[in-house]
């Protein structure tokens, strides 16, 4: 039961963090990424430190984690830049996907094999086509954005299934699974940053303790997840972290007063609603 509590955790910090404090700050969303991830990663050195704890891994470990952490920083670079260039409403329901397509995996790759149901088949095409009418009105316009929010939602279904296997399979400790995670957004980012020439700068001492405190929420709910990772499996971690995506659309439509088109109200309803089969 206490995994369910730590991943309950996790997600509504995400919530608030996703929801407000990414497009709150005045920086592209990798800088903010780079700035909370420097934050966490300084935190959790000084943790080490202080307890003198010392870990070793295995190649297998250590191959394992960094793709853990290289799909977790992607998925983390295409939902902030989401975000900041279409809104959290049509960024989160975008991540919506990402519990359905861990399906996707479970079926193709043999290290995360788990049965699947014709409901949870189901729920991916109910979903796909929310998403779809969510993303109609910018078909003729500008499409980057959703390439981004795909991308999110891609990468963190692997996020999700990586995390499992680590944690279950390998047995790393959540004290590494958080090093690498923060690591990954701060030095990965940053290279992302430099390549695509986004921003990196921060304009005002209000925004950096924004970030200041953002990293330490990111620290904490890094600890939490993996932690919960532990006891809960895929599918399930996945649907629980609908609280995220339900709270990031709430907050952040009540905090930068997003409107809610009919596209994204009915596309939305098909996309929440599909998640329900998950439960089948």
């Amino acid at each position: 039961m206490m995994g369910y509590f730590q991943v309950l955790g996790a997600a509504t910090i995400w919530a608030f963090f996703n929801g407000v404090l990414v497009k709150w700050v005045k920086t592209s969303g990798v800088g903010v990424g780079a700035w909370t991830g420097l934050v966490g990663m300084v935190m959790m050195a000084a943790v080490f430190l202080v307890t003198g704890a010392r870990f070793v891994l295995s190649e297998e470990q250590l191959i394992a984690v960094i793709f853990l952490m290289t799909a977790a920083t992607i998925n983390n670079a295409c939902y902030y830049t989401a975000i900041k260039m279409a809104g959290v409403v049509n960024a989160a329901l975008f991540h919506y996907l990402a519990p359905m397509l861990v399906m996707v995996w479970n079926l193709t790759i043999p290290t995360f094999y788990a049965p699947v149901s014709f409901p949870h088949i189901l729920a991916l095409l109910v979903g796909l086509a929310g998403i779809i009418y969510v993303g109609m009105p910018s078909l003729g316009g500008s499409k980057l954005w959703i390439l981004f929010g795909l991308g999110s939602a891609v990468f963190y279904s692997l996020e999700i299934v990586l995390s499992g296997y680590v944690m279950n399979n390998l047995q790393v400790s959540s004290e590494i699974a958080t090093f690498g995670k923060l690591f990954g957004q701060a030095v990965l980012m940053a290279v992302i940053a430099v390549i695509f020439n986004e921003k990196l700068s921060v304009e005002t001492r209000n925004d950096w303790r924004k970030l200041l405190w953002g990293g330490v929420l990111l620290y904490i709910s890094f600890i939490l997840y993996f932690e919960g990772s532990k006891t809960v499996g895929d599918l399930e971690r996945g649907v629980m972290g609908y609280i995220d995506r339900i709270g990031a659309i709430v907050l952040g439509a009540y905090a930068f007063e997003e409107k809610l088109t009919k596209n994204i109200v009915i596309g939305g309803t098909l996309v929440i609603g599909a998640s329900v089969l998950l439960f089948f």
